[in-house]
C-alpha cells in the first residue's frame, strides 16, 4: 500500500512554498525515513510520518517507536508516553518490550511523573537484555528516584523461628525474693513463622541546596504462624503501627543536622491460654528526635543522636511511658568499597508501671561487603545489650532488681542474579542469646528468613 506523505515537504524547507510538493512512498520506506529523522533530530517530520503510519495501523511498532521517541523532545510528553506503552503491547520480543518501556519511562520523567517513570524502568529491568542494560537502567532508576518528591518503599519478610513470642528456654521460673514457680505453656518459646510487612510513603515537601523539608507516613504489619498445637491463637501476636512524620534537614558549615518529629498509634493483641479469641490494645506515640552527621573525610563520618518518645497504654496498669535514647557512630568506607559500623546507644524509660522502668545500653558493629563473593553479597553484624530493671517484680519485687545480658548476630545474604523488577531476594540469619537473673527472660532464639528489598 502506498502512502501519501505530506510530512515530506519538510525535506524541502529551502524551496519556496509553491514549489513543494507531496510524494507517496512505501510504508516500508516511510518507517526507515521516520526512524533516520528522528535519529537526525528532525522530530516534526518524524512525528509527521509516524502520524500517518499510525492512522493507517495503530499498531504499527516501529511508527509507535518513533513517536514515543520524538513527541518528548517537542515538548508533548503525554503522546510520547502514550506511543511507549502501546509499543510495550505490541512488541514481540523481550528487546523491543525493553526499548519500549525505557522510552516510556523517559517521556513520563520528562512530565514529571516520576514514580510512573520509575514503573516502567521496573518493567524494563524484567526484560533487559544483558548486565550492562540492566547496570545503565538501575543507574537511571536512582537518579529518578532522587529527583522524584514521593519516595515509596515497601519490604516484606517471612521468617520460621523458634521462639516468635520472645518466650523462655525452660518453664522452671526463678527470680531473686520470690518463690520459684512454673511458667504457663504460653509463656515458653513457641515456635512458627513470622511474616512482617513494612510501608513507607516520604514527600518532599521544600527543597534548596542547603535544606529539605519531608513529610511520611509508615505502616508496619506483624502476623505469626504458629506450629500446630500451639497453646495460643496465631492472632494473639498480630501487631499493626501507623506513623506520620515531619522531618527537616539542614546543612551547617560542617556537618548536617536532621529534626524529626512523629505521632502515631500501635495495635496489639494479647490472648490467653486454650482461648481461641483475643483481645486488641492500643498504645499512641509521640517522638521527637534529632540527629547530626559530620564528615570527618571523604571514607568516613560521625553521627550522633537523640530522641525522646512518649507511649502512651490505654491499659490502666501500663499508662504513661516516657524514654529517652542517646547515640553516636561512626561510620567508614573502604579503598574497596566495603564499608563498616560501630555503633552505641543508651535507653532510659520512666514509668508509673514499675516493671517499665529500665536502662540499657547496647554496643554493635556491622560490615557490609560491595563485591559479592560467587553469586551473594553478605552483610553481617553482632552486638551486645545490658538491660537493667531496678524495680522489676513478679508476685515480690526481684532482689536487686532484674538483670538482663543478650548477644546477639544478624547475618544477611542477597542474590542480585536473581533479581526481578529492581526487587533483590535474600536470606537474613538473626540469632540471639538472653541471660537473665529472671528466669523468664533467659532464652535462645534463631530466626531464619526471607527477605525482598529494592536496589532503588
Amino acid at each position: 500500500m502506498a502512502l501519501r506523505m505530506i510530512a515530506v515537504m519538510a525535506c524541502l524547507a529551502a524551496a519556496p512554498v509553491l514549489a513543494q510538493s507531496t510524494v507517496d512512498i512505501p510504508n516500508a520506506q516511510a518507517r526507515v525515513i521516520a526512524t533516520r529523522a528522528a535519529q537526525a533530530g528532525d522530530f516534526a517530520l518524524a512525528i509527521e510520518i509516524a502520524k500517518q503510519l499510525l492512522a493507517q495501523d495503530p499498531d504499527d511498532r516501529t511508527a509507535l517507536i518513533v513517536m514515543a521517541a520524538a513527541a518528548p523532545q517537542v515538548g508533548d510528553f503525554d503522546t510520547g508516553q502514550r506511543a511507549g506503552a502501546r509499543a510495550w503491547r505490541v512488541s514481540q520480543t523481550d528487546v523491543q518490550k525493553y526499548e519500549a518501556a525505557r522510552l516510556t519511562a523517559l517521556a513520563a520523567a520528562n512530565a514529571e511523573r516520576f514514580t510512573l517513570s520509575t514503573i516502567w524502568l521496573r518493567r524494563a529491568l524484567t526484560v533487559a537484555p544483558n548486565d550492562t542494560e540492566i547496570e545503565r537502567t538501575i543507574t537511571d532508576a536512582r537518579a529518578i528516584s532522587r529527583r522524584n518528591p514521593w519516595s515509596t518503599s515497601l519490604s516484606f519478610s517471612v521468617v520460621p523461628s523458634n521462639n516468635v513470642n520472645g518466650g523462655a528456654d525452660d518453664d522452671t521460673l526463678t527470680a531473686p525474693g520470690n518463690f520459684d514457680g512454673q511458667l504457663s505453656a504460653d509463656a515458653l518459646a513457641l515456635a512458627g513463622i513470622r511474616a512482617s510487612l513494612g510501608f513507607r510513603t516520604q514527600y518532599r515537601l521544600h527543597a534548596t541546596p542547603k535544606n529539605r523539608t519531608t513529610v511520611g507516613l509508615q505502616f508496619n504489619a506483624l502476623r505469626v504462624r504458629l506450629e500446630e498445637g500451639a497453646p495460643l491463637p496465631d492472632a494473639a501476636f498480630s501487631t499493626d503501627t501507623t506513623l506520620i512524620d515531619l522531618t527537616h534537614e539542614r546543612a551547617l558549615p560542617k556537618g548536617v543536622i536532621s529534626v524529626t518529629a512523629a505521632a502515631g498509634v500501635s495495635n496489639y493483641a494479647t490472648g490467653q491460654e486454650d482461648e481461641p479469641d483475643v483481645e486488641t490494645y492500643k498504645y499512641d506515640i509521640v517522638r521527637i528526635g534529632m540527629r547530626y552527621r559530620l564528615p570527618l573525610n571523604a571514607q568516613s563520618e560521625i553521627g550522633f543522636g537523640v530522641q525522646s518518645e512518649q507511649l502512651t497504654y490505654e491499659t490502666a496498669n501500663i499508662g504513661e511511658v516516657d524514654r529517652v535514647n542517646l547515640s553516636a557512630s561512626y561510620t567508614r568506607r573502604t579503598d574497596s568499597g566495603d564499608s563498616w559500623r560501630t555503633a552505641i546507644s543508651y535507653t532510659d524509660s520512666d514509668s508509673a508501671s514499675a516493671n517499665y522502668v529500665f536502662e540499657t545500653i547496647t554496643l554493635q558493629g556491622n560490615y557490609n561487603w560491595r563485591d559479592p563473593i560467587g553469586p551473594v553479597t553478605f552483610s553481617a553484624g553482632a552486638g551486645v545489650t545490658w538491660a537493667d530493671y531496678p524495680d522489676y517484680s513478679l508476685l515480690f519485687a526481684v532482689t536487686g532488681g532484674r538483670q538482663d545480658t543478650t548477644l546477639f548476630y544478624t547475618v544477611n545474604m542477597r542474590f542480585a542474579d536473581l533479581s526481578y523488577a529492581g526487587f533483590t531476594p535474600g536470606v537474613s540469619v538473626k540469632h540471639s542469646f538472653a541471660e537473665s537473673n529472671v528466669s523468664r527472660f533467659t532464652r535462645d532464639t534463631l530466626a531464619v528468613g526471607f527477605t525482598l528489598t529494592s536496589q532503588f
